[in-house]
C-alpha cells in the first residue's frame, strides 16, 4: 500500500507546479490592455513566481525522495547553488544558497531559499510544505515573502479510485530599481481524481477541477486580479480545458472567459467589460 501511495504522489507532484498554473500557454487569457502602464512588470512577476516556484518544485522532488534520481534540478542549478538539508522532528528543512550570484536560465539570482516539509503517509497521507524567500533577487527585482502547500490524498482500494487534493497559499512582495514596488498573493487549489467513470464502469476517467484566484497590486496603484468563478476542468484526452469560467482584471477593465459546457473543443466565449462577447479558438 505504501509503495502505491508513494508512486501516485511522485506523479501528481512532478505533473502539478507549485504555484498552480491553473491552465495551459494556449488556453491563457488576456489581460485588459486599457492605459495598462505596469504590463512588462507584471509579466515579471508572472515569470519570477514561475521560475522560483519550479526551483522549488526540483528541490523538493529531489530531496524527498519521492521521485527517481534520474530527475535533475533544473538547468545549471546544481553547479551554481549550494543546498543543504537537516532533519528536525520529522521534518526535513532544507537551504538553498543561491550566495552572491548564480546565473540559471541566462538570469541572476542571489540570495537564499529556506524550506520545509513534513509527509505522513498513514490514513490521510498529507505533505506539507512551505519556504520563505531570504533577500532573493532576481532579474534585478529583490523579492521577498512565502509560500505553503499543502497535498492530500485518498485511496479508495474498494473501487481502485484515488483523490487528491493540491492547495497553494502565496504571499510575495515585489521592488524593482526604479522605486516600484508590488504585491502578490496567490490561492489556488487542484483537485484530481482517476477511477471508475460512473457512466461506464469498464471504463476509467481522469480529471482535474482548478480553483482559486490571485491579486497584484503595484505601488502606482494599477491592480491585476484573477479569479476562477467556476471550476477550470481538464480531462484526459483533451488538451483543452473543457468547461469552467475565469476572469481576468487590470484595474476597471475586465475579460472573462467561458471554457464551455465540457465538450472537448478549442472554442471558448470571451466577454469584455462592455459586454461584447466574442467567440474565439485556443
Amino acid at each position: 500500500m505504501k509503495n502505491r501511495v508513494i508512486a501516485f504522489l511522485s506523479f501528481i507532484l512532478v505533473s502539478s507546479s507549485f504555484l498552480v498554473s491553473c491552465q495551459d500557454d494556449d488556453n491563457d487569457p488576456q489581460i485588459p490592455t486599457t492605459q495598462v502602464t505596469t504590463a512588462a512588470q507584471f509579466k515579471d512577476v508572472e515569470a519570477v513566481n514561475t521560475e522560483i516556484n519550479t526551483l522549488v518544485e526540483n528541490v523538493f522532488n529531489n530531496e524527498s525522495g519521492f521521485v527517481p534520481t534520474t530527475r535533475s534540478l533544473n538547468n545549471k542549478m546544481v553547479d551554481c547553488a549550494t543546498i543543504t538539508s537537516e532533519f528536525a522532528e520529522n521534518t526535513r528543512i532544507i537551504l538553498i544558497d543561491f550566495g552572491d550570484g548564480c546565473e540559471i536560465n541566462g538570469e541572476m539570482i542571489s540570495g537564499s531559499i529556506r524550506m520545509s516539509f513534513a509527509v505522513t503517509l498513514d490514513a490521510e497521507n498529507k505533505v506539507e510544505i512551505s519556504y520563505t524567500l531570504e533577500n532573493v533577487v532576481y532579474k534585478n527585482i529583490t523579492i521577498s515573502g512565502n509560500a505553503t502547500t499543502t497535498f492530500t490524498f485518498r485511496n479508495d482500494t474498494g473501487n481502485n479510485s484515488y483523490t487528491s487534493n493540491f492547495a497553494t497559499n502565496s504571499n510575495f512582495s515585489f521592488a524593482w530599481e526604479d522605486g516600484l514596488t508590488a504585491t502578490s498573493e496567490t490561492t489556488f487549489t487542484n483537485e484530481t481524481f482517476f477511477g471508475p467513470d460512473p457512466n461506464n464502469p469498464n471504463e476509467f476517467e481522469f480529471y482535474t477541477l482548478n480553483s482559486g484566484s490571485s491579486i497584484t497590486e503595484f505601488s502606482n496603484g494599477d491592480r491585476y486580479a484573477v479569479e476562477i468563478t467556476t471550476p477550470l476542468r481538464n480531462e484526459r484526452g483533451c488538451v483543452y480545458t473543457v468547461s469552467g469560467v475565469i476572469v481576468t482584471s487590470q484595474n476597471s477593465e475586465t475579460i472573462t472567459l467561458d471554457f464551455g459546457d465540457g465538450e472537448c473543443d478549442n472554442i471558448a466565449t470571451q466577454t469584455d467589460t462592455d459586454g461584447n462577447e466574442t467567440t474565439i479558438e485556443l
